[in-house]
């Protein structure tokens, strides 16, 4: 996945122009790449035959991580390519939750981040019951979700962006009354 801004941290496949076994020139166009601000064809950086993709259509892939395998005509596939290794996220250290034996085992069985369960106990420490009452609440959350529509590109830089200034900006809502009866009277007259 190259890099096609100083921000990018990931790209989508749009689409692949050629499939496994398709012949390709060097600089002809492979694949279609979305960034969050613009969409790129991807030039073969060689000559020859496509052997292995890895990276399907709409899946997002980490900058500098392999997308595909192009070799030359006759040589085969090499037994080393067969799992690419994708560069990992190096993430801030991870905060260590406070949480009882019993809180930790329903969480891990309901495959829920303790980092998201906001604990009642002293310390912020997370009970078994702050657990349950998480997954109620999600249950309920998800009991409205009409349909989940997966964003790439732009439009997920944009929801991410938003979301993020909603959580973080204080809101306000101003309400008023006004008379328009006049201008409806002269709106049925005109």
């Amino acid at each position: 996945m190259p890099r096609l801004s100083v921000t990018m941290k990931e790209g989508t496949v749009g689409k692949w122009y050629k499939k496994e076994g398709d012949t390709i020139e060097k600089g002809e166009a492979i694949a279609e790449i979305m960034s969050e601000k613009a969409t790129y064809d991807l030039e073969s950086p060689a000559t020859g035959v496509v052997r292995k993709i890895f990276v399907e259509a709409g899946v997002d892939a980490l900058v500098n991580s392999v997308l595909a395998i192009i070799t030359a005509p006759d040589e085969p596939l090499p037994q080393t390519a067969a799992t690419p290794t994708t560069p990992s996220v190096v993430t801030g250290s991870q905060e260590r939750v406070l949480a009882s034996p019993a809180a930790k085992r329903l969480a891990k069985e309901q495959g829920i981040d303790l980092a998201t369960v906001k604990g009642s106990g002293p310390e912020g420490r997370v009970d078994e019951d702050d657990v349950k009452r998480h997954l109620n609440e999600r249950a309920g959350s998800q009991s409205k979700i009409k349909e989940v529509k997966a964003l790439s590109g732009f439009r997920k830089t944009s929801a991410e962006r938003l979301t993020t200034s909603f959580r973080s900006a204080p809101h306000s809502t101003v309400v008023m009354e006004v008379d328009v009866s006049n201008a409806a009277e002269l709106h049925e007259r005109l």
